[in-house]
């Protein structure tokens, strides 16, 4: 058993290290994005409206089939510093999911992390985790669902943890 879960916590931090060597190119199908650079959200509202227009309820269907489900052994957004902020999109639009929400942490009032998250019945995808940066460039709508992080398609021996933008993780936060 400590063998298994060794040998898991190696694979999940060789999956961790790696970065692609060539970006996935546009997809052509993902709506297009107006935010400017930098932006400093300064409230949960903030970021849903800006997710909201991030993330179009026809990406999100292109986005959430079976084959890019959620590897229940890959880790979501941790909240381990600042806030934490909430919040659901699309709330009195009939989307076609049970429920299409964000979480993530705020710092000095300010977005710092964000996870986005769609759930129909027991199916749940992990859109994307990011940040203030990942407003800058197109959304992965339709990422290879082989990636590790899926089930849907990925056999178990690639089931690691590799499913967000290799620059969309954060620094950490200096603690006193």
């Amino acid at each position: 058993m400590l063998r298994h879960l060794i040998l898991n916590m190696v694979i999940l931090v060789t999956v961790w290290g790696c970065t692609p060597t060539v970006p996935d190119p546009p997809s052509g199908n993902s709506s297009e994005v107006t935010t400017e650079t930098q932006q400093k959200f300064t409230s949960a509202k903030e970021v849903t409206a800006a997710l909201e227009a991030r993330w179009s309820l026809e990406d999100m269907k292109i986005y959430c089939v079976p084959e890019r489900r959620q590897n229940p052994l890959c880790q979501n957004l941790v909240t381990d510093v600042g806030v934490t902020w909430e919040g659901a999109l699309y709330e009195n639009v009939p989307t076609g999911f049970d429920s299409i929400t964000w979480y993530g942490t705020a710092v000095d009032g300010r977005l710092h992390e964000y996870s986005l998250n769609a759930s129909r019945g027991d199916d749940s995808w992990l859109l994307e985790i990011g940040n203030v940066k990942s407003f800058d460039r197109q959304p992965r709508v339709s990422p290879d669902p082989s990636g590790p992080c899926f089930i849907g398609s990925a056999p178990p021996e690639n089931q690691g943890s590799d499913n967000s933008d290799t620059d969309g993780f954060v620094s950490p936060v200096k603690r006193d």
